[in-house]
């Protein structure tokens, strides 16, 4: 358990350096993926990555905003101006669970392939997709989003975007002391 908030970052950092490298392994070579770069993405796996927390974001924020709480009021992610770090906070727990398992597939199955996008090669706006691989990841993003997953404190299935806005009340609660302690969604 971390004792400090320096050492919590600490933890996250190891942690999420080993998921992104496992990812790479799981995508293989074809994908040539190491570790994630938002910006802007040197390469197709990051851009879809990028992509995919940016639309997981802006529902964050619209859970979070429908629950009453800030946005922009976070307690991991560093607060700055015009950055929504509650609902980064939130987005956490739930990249691994869509985006992530969303971008596995799409490139282990073949649905998308690294000839659907696009590199800058100055460096400026990085690698971005071609209509074709947008419109397909835009698809999947959606069928995930409305994909059923048992809800821990629900207690029933819900859709992966109604367990967002469900956690973001959860969170409130927690907030203002009408529950005692947050539970994840990936807790059962």
């Amino acid at each position: 358990m971390a004792t400090s908030e320096a050492a919590l970052m600490g933890v996250e950092g190891a942690a999420s350096r080993d998921h992104f490298a496992a990812l790479g392994r799981i995508l293989g070579p074809t994908w040539s993926f190491t570790h994630w770069r938002r910006r802007p993405p040197p390469d197709p796996v990051n851009a879809l990555l990028s992509f995919g927390y940016t639309l997981l974001t802006r529902e964050a924020v619209a859970a979070v905003e429908l629950a009453g709480l800030d946005p922009a009021v976070g307690y991991l992610h560093e607060m700055r101006r015009g950055r929504p770090s509650l609902a980064l906070d939130l987005v956490e727990e739930f990249r691994p669970l869509i985006v992530d398992h969303l971008v596995v597939g799409l490139c282990t199955r073949g649905q998308v392939s690294p000839t659907g996008f696009t590199t800058d090669t100055s460096g400026t706006t990085g690698c971005r997709m071609d209509r074709d691989t947008l419109r397909v990841f835009l698809a999947a993003y959606e069928r995930r989003m409305l994909t059923a997953a048992h809800h821990p404190t629900a207690g029933r299935r819900v859709s992966y975007r109604t367990a967002l806005t469900v956690q973001a009340r959860h969170l409130a609660d927690v907030i203002t002391d009408r529950a005692p302690a947050y539970t994840p969604i990936g807790r059962r």
